[in-house]
């Protein structure tokens, strides 16, 4: 039995630290093999985050010529906010319009005289009608408050009851609809009409042969009435103060009364041009960023974006120059550049066919210096120039994002336009972003597969050099164990 390998007895030989140091040898291999992982998965990140660069630029450009772009949406300026306001969509035109508001729409608002607070209401159905609609519900009796918030939970957004302490130890109580307009007056009937003439909110007119006539409120906070404004001399009613029925694509809000002319402009809604604009340049900015750091091994590319902070550039450093020479990378640089300092097409080409003419410009000079920056192909802003061409000249400004050349509605040149046409084979669902991501995830999932199969082998190989030194040591153990028992024979028999 000695020619047994026993794990954790003393080898006579170190065969264990013989196996290990072995088997680290072997193990060789499956590291590059981990290490050629780590690799792949960091490339194949930074391929990800070129993508998500890519198709953020993409879809900033495509912004600004499609079917939503911001040219086509509107905003309304008005002369006087307190008075009247207003939104406007895509389907309103340019126009300027002039309100006079005469009076707001209001709602019925009934408040009850005093009663003392553990004032009891009875039992019964309770009846409102509000130009056709009739709230209905049952009471089984009960205080003052557990009517009102009953009456509140049943309310289907239409009447609203609260409790007022107008004076010390009582509680009035007040009904107000929730719908506005001189057709929508609060109606009390069945127990609500009892219930309303007992604490004095109401009062029922009867003819000459007992039959309800008419209810008048006795204590109306406000009553129902429809709104009225004059719109360029011709006087409109409304029953809200909502009114989106007026101008096609335009909804006004009536906010007070005013006996002077209020101006309402529907113009292009500038602010949301220049956003997104703005937007568009902010993505073109961080991918070339991206692709400059990828591609270059001057650490001065990281330290002139002067906006990262220290994290930020400590990552960046990680992924200098790890594509450096990349041709695909290199194309779209230098395609975007080229999109961004050409002329492009415009019904106004002599004054406006150049980013720069609106603010927009890659120049390198800076106060009479190069700024090395620039000549990398990031964009820069002046407010104040694309402010005024925004102003003056929009028109052709949207037509240098995309412009339709042959009259068929649909872009055919422009700086957006370009940008889109030049990214899409990148980007697109099985475009060469994802051929590139694609091919990392399958050579990591090949090198994963021969670890497995090294893993597999180096079991076996470790195994069979165990079982190899293990019968060493038996051999070893039992070539002592004969040149012992030689010495004793020896020792027994020399002569004495």
């Amino acid at each position: 039995m000695s020619d047994i390998y026993i794990p954790g007895v003393r080898s006579r030989l170190n065969s264990e630290k013989i196996v290990e140091d072995l088997m680290k040898l072997e193990r060789v291999p499956i590291q590059r093999a981990e290490q050629t992982i780590v690799r792949y998965e960091t490339e194949r990140a930074y391929w990800q985050d070129v993508a998500v660069r890519t198709t953020a630029l993409r879809e900033s450009a495509r912004q600004l010529f499609s079917f939503q772009n911001p040219f086509n949406e509107r905003s309304i300026n008005s002369s006087d906010e307190s008075i009247i306001t207003g939104t406007a969509t895509r389907e309103s035109s340019e126009q300027l319009l002039n309100f006079t508001v005469k009076q707001l729409a209001q709602a019925d608002r009934l408040l009850s005289k005093p009663v003392e607070e553990n004032f009891q209401v009875e039992s019964g159905n309770y009846t409102f009608t509000i130009g056709k609609d009739e709230i209905t519900f049952d009471f089984r009796g009960g205080t003052l408050k557990e009517f009102s918030d009953t009456l509140n939970r049943r309310n289907q957004g239409k009447i609203q009851s609260s409790l007022i302490a107008v004076r010390s130890g009582t509680r009035s109580l007040l009904i107000e609809s929730k719908i506005p307009g001189e057709d929508n007056r609060l109606v009390f009937s069945g127990a609500s009409l009892a219930l309303g003439e007992k604490i004095g909110m109401v009062s029922a007119v009867y003819d000459d042969n007992n039959t309800l006539v008419d209810v008048k409120p006795l204590n109306a906070v406000s009553s129902a009435k429809d709104a009225v404004l004059s719109m360029e001399g011709i006087e409109i009613y409304r029953s809200g103060n909502e009114i989106d029925d007026l101008i096609p694509g335009v909804t006004i809000s009536l906010k007070g009364v005013s006996d002077r002319p209020v101006t309402l402009q529907v113009e292009p809604n500038t602010e949301s041009i220049k956003d997104s604009i703005i937007t568009m340049v902010g993505n073109y900015n961080r991918l070339m960023a991206e692709l400059n750091i990828l591609t270059r091994n001057d650490s001065t590319v990281i330290n002139e974006l002067t906006y990262l902070t220290r994290e930020e550039k400590d990552a960046y450093s990680e992924r200098l120059g790890a594509f450096s020479g990349d041709s695909t990378l290199m194309q779209i640089r230098n395609g975007l550049l080229r999109i961004v300092t050409s002329p492009h097409d415009t019904s106004d080409e002599y004054d406006l066919s150049l980013l720069a003419q609106i603010g927009i410009s890659t120049d390198i000079r800076m106060g009479g210096g190069v700024d090395a920056s620039r000549l990398r192909g990031y964009l820069d802003i002046d407010p104040k120039v694309l402010d005024s061409a925004i102003a003056s000249n929009l028109p052709a400004i949207k037509q240098l994002f995309a412009y339709d050349s042959t009259g068929d509605l649909l872009a055919d040149s422009g700086v957006a336009y370009s940008i889109d046409r030049l990214v899409r084979p990148y980007v697109e669902t099985g475009g060469l972003f994802a051929q590139k991501t694609s091919t990392m995830s399958s050579r990591i999932d090949q090198e994963k597969r021969r670890i497995e199969t090294l893993d597999r082998q180096l079991l076996a190989k470790e195994a069979d050099l165990k079982k190899q030194y293990s019968m060493m040591e038996g051999a070893y153990a039992r070539m002592e164990q004969m040149s012992s028992s030689f010495d004793r024979f020896q020792q027994q028999n020399s002569p004495r």
